[in-house]
């Protein structure tokens, strides 16, 4: 909740703004003043409505956003996972609402484009909800939001876009697939229509499509140079083949390219297997050999344990307990940390089957991407004391307990993304509103470099259209996961 804004502070803000004129890259943040070089909070929590209060439906007039009552149908939790290729959740067949454009001259109209039918509804309808959970904090009724029905597929998407700039809307959050982007790009970017989507995938970024998903690369960086910090310099990945561990494959080897210069960093073996693959056990068993070929660093004198990993808590080696490895003797590993991009069932099945090859976790330090952002993996012994870069579970946190108390259950991990994205355009449609504007959604503001603050942590747009992300690197423990190195508060050089 600190992050955020009180209404009070909301109030100043509007006198604030009209001093601001000589400053069009500093967004008009709802602050009492605007702090040069700190990111743009992009909204406050509002007044939580009473429970079990009905909310009024989306209405044929334009209304103040309600927040929506919750829904009949209980949606399980999603798990993270890369937002290119839908996930296996139940089928769930809603229809797309249909609502007009507001009569206010003054109106901001925002198109949401997510699937709410087919395989990936539930995701989709958590999206929505946040979003329209993020417009009732921001109490405009200026604003209108429009979802539309993509059916988590590039044609339909391609005619949810077309319903909408026929209805004249500013500005387009979503798609969630980065196919469905690609196919809505062309036809927003003849509009004029800048487009916030969902997606991690770099290649659709750009021309007026600004993407707003957690990229692997800025997470491989992340957690890289943790380690480089630690003191350590060889490194190795195990990925499936895929598009997502292809891109983590590139951008670990970008990575330690760069790291380089400041020393002896390498990655010395790198190795795919099949995405899906029945069992991993031969693929692992190969990796492993091919470590064995390596020679380690520095040998060890004979009946003595190598130190402590770099940067240990006390969860490898220690809290472990040699659960996960064979023997009872640290063996001197070729590796000082090895990159696992997977998540959830296929990272519980390969995590056992590296120390039972091997690979001792008390040796070598098992990294991964935010795939690794479940709080149930320190059930796999071989995974406690692991890293991956993420945003401060404390902002995903602050948001599961709004999210709940508006609607009865728990949302997916990506739901924060929707909220963060539909705050700041109600944000900017504000800015853009006022008189000595840029503009509603012009470039020059969506690449303020000061960035904002959202529930995800402090973000803004290069002017590629890929976002860049403040994270925070996280360490696997036996019950939830602990920040070891925090997100950085801004994006002034120094700061944390």
């Amino acid at each position: 909740m600190r992050r955020y804004l009180t209404a009070g502070l909301c109030i100043l803000a509007m006198a604030a703004l009209a001093a601001c004129e000589n400053t069009p890259t500093n967004l008009p943040a709802l602050l009492d003043t605007i702090i040069s070089g700190r990111p743009t909070p992009v909204v406050r929590p509002a007044p939580t409505p009473p429970p079990n209060q009905p909310a009024p439906q989306v209405a044929q007039q334009p209304v103040a956003p309600q927040p929506p009552a919750p829904p009949r149908v209980p949606v399980p939790q999603v798990e993270t996972r890369p937002l290119e290729a839908p996930g296996s959740l139940p089928q769930i067949t809603l229809p797309a609402p249909t609502l007009v454009a507001p009569s206010n001259a003054e109106g901001v109209r925002i198109g949401f484009l997510v699937p709410l039918s087919g395989p990936s509804a539930a995701l989709g309808r958590a999206l929505l909800d946040a979003a329209q959970l993020a417009l009732f904090d921001l109490a405009d009724d200026r604003l209108m939001l429009l979802p539309r029905d993509t059916e988590g597929q590039p044609e339909p998407a391609l005619r949810a876009a077309q319903s909408l700039l026929a209805e004249g809307v500013d500005l387009i959050i979503g798609p969630l697939f980065a196919s469905s982007a690609a196919a809505v790009a062309p036809l927003a970017r003849e509009r004029g229509v800048k487009v916030l989507s969902f997606s991690t995938d770099r290649a659709v970024a750009g021309g007026g499509v600004y993407i707003l998903g957690f990229t692997p690369d800025q997470q491989v960086a992340r957690v890289i140079a943790y380690a480089r910090a630690k003191g350590m310099s060889r490194f190795a990945l195990l990925a499936p083949d895929s598009p997502y561990g292809n891109a983590v494959a590139q951008a670990m080897e970008a990575v330690v390219a760069l790291e380089a210069p400041r020393g002896p960093a390498r990655l010395l073996r790198q190795e795919r297997y099949p995405a899906d693959a029945p069992d991993l056990t031969p693929m692992v068993r190969h990796f492993a050999a091919g470590l064995r070929g390596l020679t380690p660093a520095e040998p060890l004198p004979e009946g003595s344990s190598p130190a402590p990993l770099p940067g240990a808590s006390g969860a490898l080696g220690q809290g472990a307990g040699g659960q996960g490895a064979v023997g009872s003797n640290v063996v001197a590993a070729p590796i000082d940390g090895l990159l696992l991009p997977e998540g959830g069932a296929r990272l519980r099945a390969l995590a056992p089957l590296l120390p039972y090859f091997d690979i001792d976790p008390r040796a070598v330090r098992f990294m991964g991407t935010g795939l690794w952002d479940d709080p149930t993996l320190g059930n796999e012994p071989a995974l406690i004391g692991g890293w991956f870069a993420g945003p401060a579970p404390e902002g995903f946190e602050d948001f599961r307990k709004r999210f709940e108390q508006a609607y009865g259950r728990r949302p997916p991990r990506l739901a924060s993304l929707a909220y963060d994205a539909a705050a700041l355009a109600g944000v900017l449609a504000r800015s853009g509103l006022q008189p000595g504007s840029t503009g509603l959604f012009a470039d020059s503001v969506l690449n303020n470099p000061d960035g904002f603050a959202g529930y995800d942590g402090v973000f803004r747009f290069r002017p590629d259209g890929v976002v860049e992300r403040g994270l925070a690197v996280l360490e696997v423990q036996r019950r939830g996961t602990r920040v070891v190195d925090p997100a950085p508060a801004s994006f002034q050089p120094g700061t944390n």
